[in-house]
Parts: C-alpha cells; structure tokens; sequence
C-alpha cells in the first residue's frame, strides 16, 4: 500500500493456498530425502555425491528448487505473521466505488432520520423511510417481505415488495414542558411474520405506562396484552406462533440452595392473551434456559434475533459460508484465513484516543477505526464498516477494497434467509 511496496500477486497467491504449497514443499522435501537415504544405501561416499551433483546439471537444479521452496516457505510465514501490513489510505488504498462487484445483495443502514438501502455493487441507492425523528432501529420479518421500523417516538411497517409504509404506533407527543418522556421496545416478530409484539412506555417525574401489544399486519390492529401485577419482560414467540413466553427470575440465597435463580415461566396464548403460569425451574444463571424449556416441549423461536439491527450495536460475523475467517491480530491486522489455519495479513488498523473525561486516560491504546467486519452471504466479500469513511466492501482473496457508502452507515445489515443458522439455542439466553 501507500508506505509499503504494493503485495506482489505471486505473494498474495501463494498466500491463499499456502497449506497445499506448504505439503508440495514437505512432500518434495521428503521424496528429496528419500533419493538422498537410497544413494546413502549403495554405499556411495559423501564425496562422490557432491561430485555427482557438481557434474549432473540435473540434481543441481533439483537441490537449488528444494532450497528456493524452502526459503519461500519461509518468507510466506514471515510476511504474514511479523511482517507489518501498511495502514488502509483513503483514497489511494480504497476505490472510489464498488461497481467492481459481482453481488446484488441490498444493504440497510441507518442515516439519523433515515432507513437506506444499497446494493453492495453501488447500485440502487434509496431512501427506505424517512422519519420525523432519529431511527433506532429495523426488524426484517422471517420471510423477508416486512420491515418494522422503530423510531425514538413511532414505529412503522414497511412492505419490502410494494414500498408502502403504514403507521403502526407512537408513545405519543412529548409535553411542553418535557416532563413526558417515551420509548418503544422489546419488538419481536413471530415466525408466521404475520404478528409482532411490542411495548410502549411513557412516564414523567410523578407517573408511568406500559402497554404490551400484539398486532397483526393482516387485521391491521393491535391488542393489548392482560399484564399481572409483575413487570412482564422481555416476550418470546414459540414456534408455531400461537403463544407468547415470558419468565420472571427470582435470586435465592446460594448458602441455602444449590442454585442461583428460581425461573418462573409464563405463557400467554394468542387466542386469549391471559397469562398463565407454566414451570418453576431451579436455574444457575439470571437468563432463559432454552434447553429446559425445549425437554418439556417449549421450544421458542429466536431466529428474528439475528434480523434486528438496532443503532449503537455491532454484530460480527467473522467466519464466511465457505468456512473462510477474518480477524485482528495483537498487531492490530486485519488477516484473513483463506482455507485453514494460516493467515494472512491484509492491512493494519489505526488506532484513535479513547473518549475519557481523565486526560491520562484519554489515549491508553486507543479504539480500532474498524467498529464492524461482517461477510456477506456466499463468502466472497465482507463489509468493514471504518468510523470515518463510512461502509468499505473487501474481498479478502485479491485484497480489493472499495468505498460502498461515505456515510458513518449505523447499523448496516441485510436480510438473510438462513437467518436461523445464526442464532444459538443457548442456556444462558
């Protein structure tokens, strides 16, 4: 790049498949030996092999491309492992564009009042929904045909197919005054993407409300959940989308009990909306034990988990569909792992001082320019999101780089069908 010599195309080959070089090389190495042990066996003398060498043009060649492997061998391991990569430099590093590449996925990302979209090739740039107030956030539904769209104040529904948007709900006005203050939360689509739920909250300095809702894109209305006395938390759908979940955590004396939680589980029908107590489960952790849950036949849908993209919030997705990695390393690369376990690196990532109200803590190592590194589906690129030039799409095999979008691009994704592969059924959920 700009202060190094640029990587050589050989280098950076070679570097992609170095696991099979590196067997050719031990594989030649070994049949080299062998030839070696088998001339050593017939009795023939040092000295008559160094003469047989010096006189056959042959063997010559054969000991100096033995000695040419193994020396690349070794500059492919240190190039790529103590080697300093040059740091990314905008513009000479970076192309202006990426019409370069051979994918149409469409990228979402939040641009203050804005939800956009793009195809990863440059193409189709479009405003999605423009808002009156900050977008926090955006839910694809299972079956990719609905967007939910939360703001600071509203939320809204989004066909992907037609465009059109429908209001859904707003916490309502704040009061001159601005003693009302709002949110919306806890949005979660069921897997029929026909429901979602949600909960509004509003409160002040003297008082509060908070309404869980269902509602249903075909009726066009929402109902309102039968809350207990407790506060219900978050809302898990099942799978067959006919009943909501919910659980309430209780602390226990761990000198007494062998446990550190009491999981109370609720359930609350679609068809009636009345909660109802399901299980008390002795738990060692303050979350939702899924495999509990799954032995006694509750089993919940947490797929539209991995389709929520929410302001603030950085999702890595570091291993491609083809099993191909990329990371950082102690040095601060960005390396890639193209076939097994050897890496190579791509670029160096600056550093910057960290925000700190101390002055002596200002700079103590500082944070990464990079805030995201996420592949896209087909394991051919990866988008890196930079905190200063905005979205940058990679393909990590020929170390191309272009700049997708110059905006900060917050909460980039996309949909992905196969969503559900992303999501681990896990206890501690």
């Amino acid at each position: 790049m700009t202060d190094d010599v640029q990587v050589p195309e050989i280098v950076s080959h070679l570097s992609n498949y170095f696991e099979l070089f590196f067997w050719i090389v031990v594989g030649v190495t070994i049949v080299f030996g062998l030839v070696l042990l088998l001339v050593r066996m017939r009795e023939v003398n040092v000295r008559a092999i160094s003469k047989a060498a010096i006189q056959n043009i042959l063997l010559s060649v054969v000991v100096l491309g033995q000695l040419l492997l193994l020396l690349t061998v070794g500059y492919l391991f240190w190039f790529n492992y103590y080697h300093p990569a040059s740091v990314i430099q905008f513009p000479e590093d970076v192309l202006a564009d990426t019409s370069w590449v051979k994918d149409d996925l469409k990228i979402y990302f939040i641009d203050a009042n804005r939800l956009q979209s793009v195809e990863i090739n440059g193409r189709n740039k479009q405003d999605v929904l423009v808002a009156a107030d900050p977008i926090k956030e955006y839910h694809f539904s299972l079956d990719g045909k609905y967007l939910l769209v939360a703001t600071s104040r509203e939320i809204y529904l989004v066909d992907r197919n037609t465009g059109e948007k429908q209001f859904v709900d707003s916490w309502g006005q704040p009061d001159e005054a601005g003693e009302w203050k709002g949110v919306i939360s806890g949005i979660r689509w069921a897997p029929d993407s026909r429901h979602f739920c949600y909960e509004v909250a509003r409160w002040s300095s003297y008082s509060s409300q908070n309404h869980l809702y269902i509602y249903d894109i075909l009726e066009k209305q929402k109902r309102t959940l039968q809350s207990p006395a407790r506060r219900i938390s978050s809302l898990y759908w099942d799978r067959d989308s006919i009943n909501l979940y919910y659980v309430e955590r209780v602390a226990k004396d761990t000198s007494v009990h062998a446990y550190a939680f009491d999981v109370n589980v609720f359930r609350i029908p679609l068809a009636s909306l009345q909660p109802e107590f399901v299980v008390k489960i002795p738990f060692e952790q303050a979350g939702v034990p899924m495999k509990n849950l799954t032995v006694r036949g509750i089993n919940l849908s947490l797929e539209a988990d991995a389709l929520l993209f929410a302001e603030g919030t950085a999702r890595d997705v570091l291993v491609s569909d083809k099993g191909q990695s990329l990371g950082v390393d102690d040095d601060d690369h960005l390396y890639y792992v193209p076939r097994e376990w050897f890496r190579t690196r791509l670029l160096r990532i600056q550093r910057e001082a960290r925000p700190s109200d101390i002055a002596r803590h200002a700079y103590k190592g500082g944070e990464l320019t990079i805030a995201q590194i996420r592949w896209i589906p087909g394991g051919r690129y990866a988008i890196i999101h930079h905190r200063y030039l905005g979205l940058l799409v990679i393909q990590p095999a020929t170390r191309k780089i272009g700049l997708l979008i110059a905006a900060k691009g917050n909460a980039f994704g996309w949909y992905d069908k196969n969503a559900s592969l992303y999501v681990g059924m896990q206890d501690n959920r």
